[in-house]
């Protein structure tokens, strides 16, 4: 990173390429898992500050948080946001593809984080689903957002929960009414 205040996705480009790097080496990846439990992330430390990243609690340290859920689950997505990932979770659980309201509950309680390490037990939460239901996350958009957190929270609220709830979207068999005088979002 050439500039001294890198921006928040120049920032999670360079971790998340640092996170790469340690992909095959599952000795710094069982560390790296360590840091989703308070009583363990000592162990985290020491990995997450040779890759470039700042080290600190579960929920206070966006490096932490993201290298142990990449640790989790390192199977990467071009999502646009996290609610897609969570969408596409809720979906491959649906066999009539509405979103199940077990998975609409759990995403509310997502949204409904208030505070760092709320959010990080959450997040743990949705990415054991996402291995389990072989998904994929885009860990450079979730490390941006949550680096954004403390200032945009209410932001990318709304902005995970147009995703989820494909507010505003037309999927690819959905078609506007063209008598319709409603505005058409694409």
């Amino acid at each position: 990173m050439s500039n001294s205040n890198p921006s928040p996705k120049e920032r999670a480009a360079h971790f998340i390429a640092q996170l790469r790097s340690v992909r095959n080496d599952r000795g710094s990846l069982a560390a790296l898992r360590r840091g989703l439990s308070p009583s363990t992330v000592v162990d985290a430390w020491p990995v997450v500050a040779r890759l470039g990243g700042n080290i600190g609690q579960p929920g206070e340290s966006v490096d932490v948080d993201i290298a142990a859920l990449f640790a989790l689950h390192p199977e990467e997505s071009d999502a646009r946001n996290f609610g897609v990932t969570c969408r596409d979770i809720a979906m491959a659980a649906s066999s009539d593809r509405t979103l199940p309201e077990s998975y609409e509950r759990r995403f509310r309680r997502l949204l409904a984080s208030g505070d760092g390490p709320d959010l990080s037990r959450q997040l743990r939460s949705w990415v054991r689903l996402a291995a389990s239901k072989g998904m994929s996350v885009n860990y450079e958009s979730l490390f941006a957002d949550l680096w954004n957190w403390r200032w945009y929270a209410d932001d990318i609220r709304v902005n995970w929960a147009r995703a989820f709830w494909q507010a505003g979207e037309f999927t690819a068999t959905d078609s506007p009414n063209k008598t319709s005088n409603q505005p058409v979002i694409l």
